[in-house]
């Protein structure tokens, strides 16, 4: 079963986050606790990190999308569950298959316009919340 990757409140009184950049694509192989997104809340800019380990899929939020705290940005599938990534790892194509399987993957752009894609008009967004960049969410929680 795919692990949820989802927009984590870093405030208590947030109620979205803005996606300023992927770090991973779709088909990746990533590691838990490797960073996969950057995002921007109104008082910080920071990493999320992988939640699992596995292969990177189903992403729902682009960059500059606005999303719900909660919501669900990502997918991270078991390297079994690979197959239904857009760009999953290289596996050698069953007998009489065409030698396709082994490209650079960039064509496949992440899934999501139709998927829960959020229309940003539930929070406000004026600008660059920090110039600063924090290393973890942990970090960068100030009371």
């Amino acid at each position: 079963m795919p692990t949820n990757v989802i927009m984590p409140a870093l405030e208590l009184a947030q109620e979205s986050g803005k996606v300023l950049h992927w770090v991973k694509s779709p088909g990746d192989t990533v590691t838990k606790g490797e960073p996969l997104v950057e995002i921007e809340t109104d008082k910080v800019t920071t990493e999320i990190e992988a939640p699992a380990s596995g292969v990177l899929g189903d992403v729902t939020a682009r960059d500059g999308d606005v999303v719900p705290v909660g919501q669900t940005i990502a997918l991270i599938f078991a390297p079994d569950e690979a197959r239904s990534v857009g760009r999953a790892p290289a596996v050698a194509p069953p007998p009489g298959a065409p030698s396709r399987a082994r490209t650079s993957g960039g064509d496949q752009p992440g899934s999501g316009t139709s998927r829960g894609s959020s229309s940003g008009k539930s929070a406000s967004s004026t600008g660059p919340a920090s110039a600063s960049r924090r290393p973890s969410a942990a970090s960068s929680t100030r009371f």
